[in-house]
């Protein structure tokens, strides 16, 4: 029995994992929360109860691993393709300015309190901190339906080169070494064989990974897919760790390739439970990592403050120049801010070749965690604070998306005059899309704005009547015709902007018929209380569809069917107090 004494330490993590999560929610804090403060109660900080730190590392590493890949199998090659001038443009600007800032700023303070340390130790700090967690950022914005907003993607694009960045760091790392400096050729031939492999892997992954899923899904074996899936999950990781990149951009990248077959779900569904195991298991582990005296902590919190005050500023500084709004870039900002995991393993690679002494090492990793504790908390502060300070940003000029003196002209039908009658539609999406191919076939005049540069673009090409333009910005509005439109369809998923949007609508046109969607019940009536005077909300209409279809199947009267639909409305508005106000 003594080979499994790693199971007490597992069990007692557990236990005092559940009973600390029940505190918080009670407090309202984010589980994420509770975990990380879990590690450091029971970790070298806390009461010292946890010793087996390598174990929990490896189990973290996986739940990391796991993260990644459930992500990739929501976000296909396609997707990735439009996000390639954030992940190319953005990540590079983000990672080499942040590097630098941080770098000087490093060595400024350590000459002021009279610790002063090496160039090279201070861009050590500098690149080290320019990372952000890939792990918590993912997880906090899939959970709160961020991920496919635009400030979810310009973070899911600049996190995708920061893993990447990993590889040149640690190389980086090694030339830093006083004892040791490789020569040029070998640094060149060593990422060569890099990218080579690399290559090579992805096209593997693209030829034969499908057709695995395949054939793993078409046996139909609940076992079998269980192992197929992880298998899958592990294997790609650990070949692209082969090659000296992450493990969990492998498993990314397969998420992704396999997200565009049919049987993506199914790997999804199988590998859900395993994730949230051991992600819960890698926050814990980094509250155990963290080991250091009280008496420095206020110290490190003042730090790691600073640390996210400039990488915010950076961050969505980088956003602003790839022509984002205010608003959106300061949502970035706050999301990625904090320093991330893979910061761990470049500060244990430093202390190893030497670069940082002990001292500064257990440092950062005290200024890491801190960070990280307040990640989710930013996250979730970030639509208010930057609704309240973006107006104050409105001066910047951002580039437009179409080239100087260059505007398409739309189809007659949908040109707008002041004064006509026509529809506004906010976020064109799927939704906005289908509501604008019915207005111009009814021959009803519309127009769009939208925030997504590369769809305002493609569909002017196409003559539609589109304009760029953040919804909550009242000049954005104005130059959408939103003043005289008779009604106004709201597209777009994010329930704080629409909230904002709504009101910023009453301001400059208080008799627009305004129609919004709702993700969830929780959303509607802060909504009708913001001024919408329709609030459709999804799963409610999805289940409106579904016993409308069963009804017609049956061959019950149409007419039967239509007052069903309105009774199960007027009774969802009655039960959830969403009359709107009369007289709009």
């Amino acid at each position: 029995m003594h080979d499994f004494d790693f199971l007490g330490e597992l069990v007692l993590i557990g236990a005092f994992a559940i009973a600390i999560i029940l505190i918080f929610q009670r407090m309202k804090i984010p589980p994420v929360i509770g975990l990380i403060f879990t590690g450091i109660l029971l970790g070298p900080s806390g009461i010292g109860a946890v010793y087996d730190q390598k174990l929990i590392s490896t189990l973290a590493e996986l739940g990391v691993v796991l993260l990644l890949f459930t992500i990739g199998l929501e976000f296909s090659l396609d997707d990735l393709r439009k996000l390639k001038k954030i992940v190319l443009v953005g990540g590079v600007v983000q990672i080499l300015i942040t590097g630098v800032v941080i770098s000087f700023l490093a060595y400024w303070f350590m000459l002021a309190i009279g610790k002063g340390i090496t160039a090279s130790a201070a861009g050590f700090l500098g690149f080290t901190f320019s990372v952000s967690s890939t792990a918590i950022c993912l997880k906090i914005l899939t959970d709160r339906d961020e991920l496919a907003l635009p400030h979810g993607r310009i973070a899911l694009g600049i996190l995708i080169f920061q893993d990447l960045a990993i590889v040149p760091l640690m190389i980086g790392i090694n030339l830093l070494n006083p004892a040791s400096a490789p020569s040029l050729g070998v640094i060149v031939n060593k990422i060569g064989l890099i990218v080579l492999f690399a290559a090579g892997i992805f096209l593997g992954f693209r030829l034969f990974m499908p057709k695995m899923v395949r054939i793993i899904a078409s046996l139909r074996a609940r076992e079998v897919l269980v192992i197929g899936a992880l298998v899958i999950c592990f294997g790609a990781a650990y070949l692209t760790a082969l090659v000296g990149l992450s493990l969990a951009l492998g498993s990314f990248i397969a998420g992704m390739v396999i997200a565009s077959t049919d049987e993506s779900h199914q790997i999804s569904m199988t590998i859900d439970p395993f994730r949230e195991a051991f992600t819960s298991i890698f926050f814990i582990s980094v509250g155990l990592l963290l080991d250091v005296r009280v008496i420095n902590l206020p110290l490190f919190i003042a730090i790691a403050i600073v640390v996210l005050l400039v990488k915010g500023v950076l961050v969505s500084g980088v956003s602003l120049f790839l022509g984002n709004s205010p608003r959106v870039s300061m949502m970035a900002g706050m999301a990625l801010a904090q320093i991330g995991e893979f910061s761990f393993v470049l500060a244990g690679s430093g202390l190893k070749n030497q670069v940082i002494d002990h001292e500064i090492y257990q440092s950062m990793l005290a200024i890491i965690v801190v960070t990280m504790i307040v990640t989710p908390a930013m996250i979730a502060i970030a639509p208010k604070f930057a609704d309240q300070m973006a107006p104050a940003l409105g001066f910047i000029p951002l580039p437009s998306p179409e080239p100087s003196g260059h505007v398409a002209r739309p189809p007659d039908s949908t040109i707008i005059c002041a004064g006509e009658i026509h529809a506004a539609i906010i976020g064109f999406g799927v939704n906005g899309q289908n509501v604008a191919a019915v207005l111009h076939a009814t021959n009803i005049s519309y127009s769009v704005l939208e925030i997504d540069r590369e769809v305002v673009k493609v569909m002017r090409r196409k003559g539609e009547p589109i304009f760029y333009g953040d919804c909550t910005e009242k000049k954005s509005l104005l130059r959408a015709g939103i003043d005289h439109a008779r009604a106004v369809v709201l597209g777009i998923s994010d329930a704080t902007a629409v909230s904002n949007t709504i009101a910023r609508i009453r301001e400059i046109n208080l008799h627009a018929f305004i129609i919004v969607r709702a993700r969830s019940f929780d959303d509607v009536a802060e909504l009708y209380k913001a001024g919408a005077d329709v609030v459709v909300t999804e799963k409610f209409e999805t289940s409106i569809q579904i016993f409308s279809q069963l009804l017609n199947h049956f061959t019950v009267d149409p007419e039967l069917i239509l007052e069903q639909q309105e009774i199960i409305r007027r009774e969802c508005e009655k039960i959830f107090l969403l009359s709107p106000t009369p007289g709009r």
